[in-house]
């Protein structure tokens, strides 16, 4: 799904074009599903930044289509069998579309099948779920983004230095994509060195937590990976408890929520790099709005990827991280 050929990493990629009660817009909560012309989408976290971002795009697009979104939050990433509850909920009320960002990539098949047969159609948003079946998937390159970021850290260490890895949720292929980029890249390194690394929520107190023990039991810990901007946070708050000034330790992370973009200008976070999290929302709905109405989709869309560093804050286009 992603290619593993790097090539130059100082320049931006650019890839084709590309609780069962819903949180989101409910127009009529006597109509039916069918009448509504309903899309539900189910998300892992919604309370994440990255989510309530993307929000904003689903409704974008949905009201464009004249499609009804309705969103469903399983409470968090380890929570599956509320997230498969919710599924066949919204399967069971005829929905039009579903739009997914599952909970586990391989947790998820049997519904997301049992959903495909029933004549639903399903896209996933930026994490895959392992089925053949699935109608489509919109999302990003996160094997390379996650590179650019190896990339980044080596040319700043000068290849030299340890690593702490704060990888994100388990069991997920974003998870896995990330991980991989960023390690594969930097193995070309023999002094770089990963001496800490922990799958956890996406939680900024648990990384917070986390990061105190790495510095514990690592106090020369010159670089951090992040899997996104809530465990950056946590990462700088751990940095801060222990005496650490900004850029004493590089930090890099994903996506480019506000309060990333005021750690990075503080210098507590040295680069990120950004996927156009609302771009993929809007997609991922126009993707199954176009499958529930009988056209052939492709497979994979993927969207573009830019890194930032403070330097260049103001001159990335981040139209696609923002909400219309």
């Amino acid at each position: 799904m992603h290619s593993k050929n790097i090539r130059k990493f100082g320049s931006r990629i650019a890839i084709a074009l590309a609780i069962s009660v819903p949180l989101g817009i409910v127009t009529s909560s006597m109509a039916s599903a069918a009448e509504m012309k309903e899309i539900a989408v189910m998300l892992p976290a919604a309370g994440d930044p990255y989510f309530k971002l993307k929000a904003c795009g689903y409704k974008t697009a949905g009201e464009a289509a004249g499609y009804d979104i309705n969103i469903y939050d399983a409470g968090g990433y380890g929570n599956l069998t509320r997230q498969v509850s919710q599924i066949q909920d919204v399967i069971q009320r005829q929905v039009k579309g579903i739009v997914l960002v599952p909970a586990s990539s391989d947790g998820t098949v049997p519904v997301v099948e049992q959903a495909i047969a029933a004549g639903i159609p399903v896209v996933n948003d930026g994490i895959a779920t392992h089925s053949d079946k699935v109608t489509g998937f919109v999302g990003e390159p996160s094997y390379d983004m996650a590179a650019f970021l190896g990339a980044y850290i080596a040319d700043e260490l000068g290849g030299e230095g340890e690593i702490a890895m704060l990888s994100g949720p388990s069991g997920l292929d974003l998870t896995k994509f990330r991980v991989d980029g960023f390690k594969d890249y930097i193995s070309k390194y023999n002094g770089l060195t990963v001496v800490a690394e922990k799958y956890t929520s996406t939680s900024s107190v648990v990384a917070l937590n986390t990061m105190q023990d790495f510095l514990q039991a690592n106090p020369n810990i010159k670089a951090v990976y992040t899997f996104n901007g809530p465990i950056a946070i946590g990462v700088v708050q751990a940095l801060r408890a222990a005496g650490k000034k900004p850029g004493d330790v590089i930090v890099v992370t994903t996506d480019m929520e506000p309060e990333t973009e005021r750690l990075m200008k503080g210098d507590w976070i040295q680069a990120t790099v950004v996927s156009q999290p609302v771009t993929m929302a809007k997609l991922a709905v126009q993707r199954v709005v176009e499958a529930a109405e009988g056209s052939q989709i492709p497979k994979e869309t993927l969207t573009q990827a830019s890194v930032i560093t403070k330097s260049t804050l103001g001159k990335v286009d981040l139209s696609g991280q923002e909400c219309d």
